[in-house]
């Protein structure tokens, strides 16, 4: 019996990474989430503050860790282990700005 899941599932073909691959992007991703969800904290303290300068820096940072959200994909695995790392740092930075 073909359900509409299943008629989805039948088009997607193979996944070209490995399970651990696909891990690593999911938490990747996470990490990322997190990252510019710390920037929208900072963004509305600055707009709170009327510093516009410091809210646009800001989004402009946060709209560049959205774009390599958009462009990471699992079959990289070492950018997407680099952009793990990277988010756990500026992840650690953006806590702790005043």
């Amino acid at each position: 019996m073909v359900t509409e899941q299943n008629a989805v599932l039948a088009n997607m073909g193979t996944a070209s990474w490995s399970a651990e691959d696909g891990t690593a992007y999911a938490v990747a991703l996470e990490g990322i989430s997190h990252v510019v969800g710390a920037y929208s904290r900072l963004i509305a303290r600055a707009e709170e503050a009327g510093d516009a300068g410091r809210a646009a820096e800001l989004t402009a940072e946060q709209s560049a860790w959205a774009a390599r959200r958009k462009s990471l994909t699992p079959q990289n695995r070492a950018e997407v282990d680099v952009v793990t790392g990277e988010s756990a740092q500026m992840l650690t930075q953006l806590r702790s700005a005043r």
